[in-house]
């Protein structure tokens, strides 16, 4: 990358639940890469990363078999909404979850 991340990021970003004015004025923690529970800041130091589920990547980063998976998926389709659609995943999603569930 040729462009300074942190003049990027001041420069065009808006941080969700972020006092923006706190945020600019110190120095911010640039997330480069994620491995395992880990993220990585452009220095190279690691960080649990204890918010990631937040997001819903509660498995880690860079997983193989999930990233994989995700790879297969979006040369199919990236997204479909099930508002008032259905799609091929969540259906196979739903009748694997309801194989392995408890009767009710």
């Amino acid at each position: 990358m040729t462009a300074d991340p942190v003049a990027l990021d001041r420069r065009h970003l808006w941080h969700p639940f972020t006092p923006m004015r706190l945020w600019a004025e110190e120095e911010p923690l640039m997330i480069a890469a994620g491995e395992g529970n880990y993220l990585i800041d452009t220095a190279g130091r690691r960080y649990l990363d204890g918010v990631s589920s937040l997001w819903v990547n509660l498995h880690g980063h860079r997983c193989a078999a999930l990233d994989d998976a995700v790879r297969e998926q979006l040369g199919r389709i990236a997204h479909s909404t099930l508002l008032g659609l259905g799609n091929v995943p969540s259906a196979e999603l739903a009748a694997a979850l309801i194989a392995v569930a408890p009767p009710a």
